[in-house]
């Protein structure tokens, strides 16, 4: 889905502009020199997009434990007794359910066209491993675009995963993403395919800046 230049929603109406000014995601060191001249290949220029390709994470849109809104939950106390009780039960009985939608923007500076074969993440709570997926499945990203790759996150919560805690604490704090402690994180890799069929080497996973991540300026 591409973003419109004209209407944007609310919160991300600057992540353009945010992402014209954050430093770029490199994702290979393939291309040491940019390439110039009338000769250059199609391969060298999308060697060279592939490393301008800029990945940032939006705020979460949708949180829900066990069935409770827990997208403004801050502390634990949020949650009223009773329905810290449900999540307590729910647990117990093996059948607690976190579900998460976010949002990935993907911005192509250049002016060559790529095709990303999909795009592995991992989601860490508090450091740690807390679940995996891969999205933006064969989706083109477009020269001088932006297209938006949705990350749905759908899965049961088990008591280890708490390490000893409550429900109530465990969504204490999970979807604030302003905090200075930021409790979830959000590593990426991603896999491209060139026009020619060429497949392009899979990196390291890279953690995914916020769109209200700015580029640092020096202070003379």
């Amino acid at each position: 889905m591409k973003i419109s230049s004209l209407l944007l929603p609310t919160r991300a109406l600057t992540f353009g502009t945010l992402l014209l000014a954050a430093a770029s995601c490199s994702v290979s060191e393939q291309v040491k020199d940019k390439p110039t001249g009338k000769n250059v290949s199609a391969e060298a220029l999308e060697n060279e997009a592939y490393t301008l390709i800029q990945y940032r994470l939006n705020f979460v849109d949708e949180a829900k434990l066990g069935g409770q809104d827990i997208l403004f939950v801050r502390q634990a106390d949020d949650i009223a007794s009773p329905q810290q009780q449900q999540l307590q039960t729910a647990l117990k009985k093996g059948n607690l359910p976190l579900h998460l939608t976010m949002r990935v923007y993907a911005r192509n500076p250049s002016t060559t066209n790529v095709q990303l074969k999909q795009l592995d993440y991992k989601l860490l709570l508090d450091g740690k491993p807390l679940t995996t997926g891969t999205t933006g499945l064969n989706t083109q990203l477009e020269a001088s675009a932006i297209e938006t790759l949705p990350i749905t996150i759908d899965m049961n919560v088990k008591p280890a995963q708490l390490a000893g805690s409550t429900p109530a604490a465990f969504a204490a704090g999970l979807t604030d993403f302003t905090a200075a402690n930021r409790r979830l994180t959000v590593q990426i890799r991603p896999m491209y395919v060139g026009a020619s069929g060429r497949q392009v080497p899979a990196t390291a996973f890279e953690n995914l800046p916020l769109v209200t991540v700015k580029k640092a300026v020096s202070v003379k």
